[in-house]
């Protein structure tokens, strides 16, 4: 009777994934929605992996025994980036994936020139975010931009109706 309630147990725990603000990435070899600490530790595996020429990753391979340590401790590293270092979501994705990493054979987050890189991506976005214009939406506009070239038949009965509330 344990043993029933033992795999009942196990099977609920075992569900995939859903999206939510926190996790808003997908492992790559699971297609499940993980943190951005997994997905970059992930990342980070499979270069490796790749350099060592071990070839594909296993099927959630962080369980199995020579990547468990590797992948754990590439989470640790990412959530301290994240986390301390004040680095965003957006920039260590970027600069993992970028080809400067490719470039360096860097295989984990603790390597010097990795936060450099890091860092560089991380001042490149915030100008970026800093460029961004707000725009000023006018609500209940009543003009609209004049067209460039022949009128459609569309923009003629739109006149048409405009001349017509005009007059009464």
């Amino acid at each position: 009777m344990k043993s029933t309630n033992v795999l009942k147990r196990r099977s609920s725990t075992m569900k995939k994934r859903k999206r939510t603000e926190k996790s808003r990435y997908q492992h790559e070899s699971t297609g499940d929605h993980c943190t951005c600490a997994a997905y970059v530790a992930e990342i980070m595996c499979k270069k490796k992996a790749e350099y060592k020429n071990v070839g594909s990753l296993s099927f959630k391979f962080w369980n199995t025994e020579p990547w468990k340590h590797t992948f754990r401790y590439q989470m640790t590293l990412a959530n301290s980036l994240l986390n301390d270092k004040k680095i965003s979501e957006k920039a260590l994705v970027k600069a993992v994936n970028s080809e400067e990493f490719n470039r360096a054979n860097i295989f984990s987050l603790k390597h010097p020139k990795a936060i450099e890189i890091i860092k560089k991506y991380e001042c490149i976005i915030s100008q970026d975010s800093d460029k961004q214009q707000d725009l000023e939406l006018k609500h209940n506009a009543k003009s609209r931009k004049k067209t460039f070239g022949k009128r459609s038949q569309i923009d003629k009965l739109r006149s048409i109706d405009l001349y017509a509330e005009e007059e009464e």
